[in-house]
């Protein structure tokens, strides 16, 4: 992606939905469907305060922003008939994050959609969904990570630990926790009613976020940036959460690699081709769903290091990688572990060694099945698909496809720093491999691998399985 030349700490967005969701979020509003391209643009406009006409075409829109960023616009390259590309949006975003940075964008303030009003509220930054919420109210306490439960209902501990902190007058005795949400509410001096609760004592979005900003505002951190205070341990926990929630759910069946192919397509990632789809869509489709349940940190840690850029940071570096753990033969019945299961191939080694030494680095690693193409009607549709003869294997080989793939785990390992990093090669945990060369006989740089037995001893902070 040549246009512009990134900061080290930008992280491009791996789709155009991811990009949308990332600009709709600097500016305060909300973006309610994916895709909805002319709506982020236009929260792009008003936060910049300038005067464009809504009628306008996307590609002319996009080109007016950027004039106002101060971010080169090139047609050939951003623009699709009326659209626009990737690459262009990546370009706005780029030119958002600076002046979000920079404090000239203004924000699309939803303080107000919470029910508090008043000028004392204009700082806070309300948490964009349920595991941003009890994240950052945890966090504010020291009291651990939480995870939210299926759909996406919060622990009662995510408040009692706040009261106990915070509150440790309070007697919880005998309270619900739509109570206890209500007396820390009083507490607080923040609003609380019936529409801050649902049914089956869950508490809405709206009735965790007046409790976070009552919080805040009782320890003077309203309107800090919440991800300051988040650890390895805490953010991790967290990220896994976010993803076990809107990656998969059991009655969705299998990933189908017909429909992550068409999707890495229409998404843009220019990835579509791959054999190994599920990696890919794991790691697209996680950034979105990242991407849209934590607000951004305004100045994010470095992600790029070399030619290897990492793929998500809030307050951490994280790299998202999946692995198949075991795989099934749906005509034959036959079920296999492939002799690579506990095996995990991460990135450049050099680029991890710099990344772990400068600020630590962590993993998110999906483990599934594979549901195998053993008939060869995925490979037959893939190759049609790709419009063109596949390219024959340096091994004369061709390695079996996978048809669909289902996520069994997700979990989270922290490497803190050059010590920790080699204690985990020591260990076994993780290895320097050499790798084979690319097709075109170019050498490719070694890789780290990690054996997952041991790193879950020693480096994992967090999991979650279906």
């Amino acid at each position: 992606m040549p246009h512009p030349p990134y900061d080290l700490d930008f992280l491009p967005a791996g789709t155009l939905s991811e990009a949308l969701y990332r600009i709709s979020a600097l500016t305060g509003a909300t973006l309610e469907h994916t895709r909805g391209e002319k709506r982020a643009l236009l929260a792009l406009r008003d936060a910049l305060e300038i005067d464009i006409p809504a009628v306008t075409t996307n590609a002319h829109l996009g080109a007016a922003l950027a004039e106002v960023l101060g971010i080169e616009w090139v047609p050939g390259d951003f623009v699709d008939k009326t659209m626009l590309t990737l690459e262009g949006v990546n370009a706005l975003l780029y030119g958002a994050a600076i002046a979000y940075q920079e404090g000239s964008l203004k924000a699309i303030t939803a303080a107000s959609s919470t029910g508090l009003a008043g000028s004392v509220w204009e700082d806070f930054q309300p948490a964009v969904s349920k595991i941003e919420a009890v994240t950052r109210i945890s966090s504010l306490t020291d009291s651990g990570p939480e995870w939210l439960g299926p759909g996406s209902k919060e622990h009662k501990s995510v408040l009692s630990n706040l009261a106990a902190k915070l509150l440790p007058h309070l007697d919880q005795r005998g309270l619900s926790k739509t109570q206890l949400g209500g007396a820390i509410a009083g507490e607080l001096e923040v609003p609380w009613g019936d529409e801050y609760i649902s049914t089956g004592e869950t508490i809405r979005l709206t009735g965790l976020n007046v409790i976070l900003a009552g919080a805040e505002r009782r320890l003077g951190k309203l309107g800090n940036e919440y991800a300051a205070g988040l650890s390895p341990q805490g953010e991790g926990a967290a990220l896994v959460d976010a993803l076990w929630q809107k990656l998969h759910r059991p009655n969705d069946g299998p990933w189908d690699g017909r429909a992550a192919t068409e999707w890495l397509r229409n998404e843009g990632t220019r990835q579509e081709n791959q054999m190994e789809w599920p990696g890919f869509f794991f790691e697209f489709r996680g950034r979105e769903i990242l991407n849209r349940a934590f607000r951004p940190n305004p100045f994010p840690p470095r992600v790029r290091y070399g030619n290897t850029i990492f793929d998500y940071s809030l307050n951490h570096v994280w790299d998202l990688k999946s692995h198949t753990a075991e795989q099934h033969l749906p005509l034959s019945g036959a079920w296999t572990r492939p002799k690579d299961a506990d095996q995990v191939l991460l990135n450049d080694v050099d680029a991890v060694r710099a990344c772990v030494a400068d600020q630590g680095l962590g993993f998110l690693i999906l483990s599934g099945r594979g549901l195998m193409d053993e008939d060869g009607v995925f490979k037959s549709w893939h190759d049609g698909f790709k419009g063109r003869a596949p390219m024959p294997s340096l091994s004369g080989k061709s390695r079996a496809r996978k048809a669909a793939f289902v996520p069994l785990t997700i979990e989270a390992f922290w490497i803190a720093n050059t010590p920790a990093l080699d204690a985990a090669i020591l260990a076994g945990a993780l290895k320097p491999v050499v790798q084979g060369r690319q097709q075109s006989g170019a050498r490719r740089a070694d890789k780290f691998t990690m054996k997952l037995s041991p790193a879950r001893r020693i480096v994992r902070v967090a999991e979650r399985a279906w």
